[in-house]
């Protein structure tokens, strides 16, 4: 009897003890900028600006910016939680750079080479890339002005030169750049592009062409995809590209049973497969009017949003 209750309390315990770092873990996530950022600078601060060079040489300024968001991201190629951060990253640089938003990547290496390596070769990280090439907080410049302790460090910047946030959390940018980020950009022209048939047209092209794949038939899943593409002079369509993503769900029943994690994990499956039909459907598209400028058609660049449902 003594031993079974010996070895209740130790179960108890265990669980409990288990209980208590799940909860310290938890807390811990939800409190990185509380932990890391909190020397940052704050929200309406006036960014410093600063001149740093790309690998090839060229000097790059924040002033070169004045007008647009830009994300400045802290990191380097030799920082683990960095790289875990790449691929997020790089998400957020597809999905609002036609929203004007621009992203300029400062790195902490001091190795040239094993920086190109990283950000070019390995990542494919289009945006921006400057470093002064120092080590990081003994001989660097940029983490005293803008009081980086800790990398990843982000900032979003206005277009006024203001810091809107600063963080090491990338949620919280993804979250701040999808309230600020305008309409991805389109070209103005005196006349713009058409297609025959208009709005209905689209939509009726779009829902016949789309379809689902076996994970988001039975999940039934849902998502609103803006694609921002050029309409050529001959009214070819090219260079689609996916702009936003919106309402993504999943609304069977055997998709509400799931557990949250797994919702979560086959929601972003269907998202990815719809993302890639949304770019090969608008890229398949029949011949647009093209756009006019001075009565002659012109090259233009337009979006259009499309409603995958399966």
């Amino acid at each position: 009897m003594r031993k079974i209750l010996f070895t209740a309390l130790c179960a108890l315990f265990v669980s409990v003890t288990g209980v208590h770092a799940q909860s310290a873990d938890s807390n811990q996530k939800k409190d990185l900028d509380a932990k890391y950022a909190v020397n940052m600078l704050k929200s309406g601060a006036k960014a410093p600006d600063f001149k740093l060079k790309t690998y090839d040489g060229k000097l790059i300024s924040l002033s070169l910016y004045c007008g647009s968001y830009v994300v400045l991201d802290f990191w380097a190629s030799w920082c683990p939680d960095c790289r875990r951060d790449i691929p997020a990253m790089k998400t957020l640089y597809e999905q609002f750079r036609d929203h004007g938003v621009q992203f300029i990547g400062i790195s902490f290496d001091t190795d040239r080479e094993a920086w190109a390596k990283t950000y070019w070769n390995r990542y494919q990280m289009n945006w921006t890339q400057v470093s002064e090439l120092k080590k990081f907080r003994k001989e660097t410049n940029i983490d005293k002005l803008y009081r980086i302790d800790w990398i990843p460090s982000m900032y979003l910047v206005d277009p006024y030169g203001k810091i809107v946030l600063g963080t090491v959390e990338i949620d919280k940018l993804k979250a701040k750049l999808e309230e600020v980020a305008s309409a991805p950009k389109i070209s103005k022209t005196d006349v713009l592009p058409t297609f025959e048939g208009g709005q209905d047209a689209i939509d009726l092209y779009f829902t016949k062409a789309q379809r689902p794949s076996i994970t988001s038939f039975r999940a039934k899943a849902e998502v609103d995809i803006t694609v921002v593409f050029n309409v050529e002079m001959d009214g070819t369509v090219t260079g689609a590209r996916v702009a936003d993503v919106k309402n993504a769900r999943g609304t069977s029943k055997r998709f509400m049973k799931m557990e949250p994690a797994k919702q979560q994990r086959i929601l972003k499956e269907c998202v990815d497969y719809y993302k890639e039909q949304a770019v090969r459907l608008t890229n398949n598209m029949p011949k647009w009017t093209p756009a006019q400028e001075n009565g002659r058609p012109v090259q233009s660049r337009t979006s259009l949003t499309i409603a995958f449902r399966a």
